[in-house]
């Protein structure tokens, strides 16, 4: 049972990993960039990457709902419950935040829903305000992860 919780616990840490990492590329180098895309250009800069993005997240986010939910069970009646509620409220708010509000404006901006540049500009800073929220709630259910394998102290002899 132990050797399933750690591979529970470390496949929610390469998910939120994962997550973070986009979240911290798009907010430090991808930004900058965006601010000046236009119709000619969107597909290519924005387009491709988000439906790559997406199609990813698609597969790896559901099976983080399970794994935090395992991890909530597993740290019941232990210190390390806070984070494990944490790591699961966290990958909910992301959802929410992604398929509830992103999505419809990757749909509109890929499929060319704009009357022109400026429209596109400001549909891609309301899609960067919406993203900066997921970097902060991705940043603190990393921060959350890690907190419970480091709680834990000697990560493999914990398992044994």
């Amino acid at each position: 049972m132990n050797w399933v919780l750690l591979f529970v616990e470390l496949y929610f840490l390469f998910g939120a990993t994962m997550y973070v990492g986009t979240m911290w590329v798009l907010k430090w180098f991808l930004y900058p960039t965006w601010r000046s895309l236009d119709r000619s250009n969107v597909d290519m800069h924005f387009g491709v990457p988000t439906k790559r993005a997406t199609a990813f997240f698609t597969v790896v986010v559901p099976i983080m709902f399970l794994a935090g939910g395992a991890m909530i069970w597993a740290e019941w009646g232990t210190t390390r419950i806070i984070p494990a509620i944490v790591c699961e409220a966290g990958i909910i708010a992301l959802t929410i935040v992604g398929q509830g509000l992103i999505i419809p404006i990757n749909i509109k901006i890929r499929g060319g829903d704009f009357a022109d540049d400026n429209e596109l500009r400001s549909l891609l800073i309301r899609w960067m305000m919406l993203n900066d929220i997921r970097f902060y709630v991705s940043t603190l259910t990393w921060l959350s992860m890690v907190w419970i394998l480091v709680a834990r102290g000697h990560l493999l002899g914990s398992f044994a």
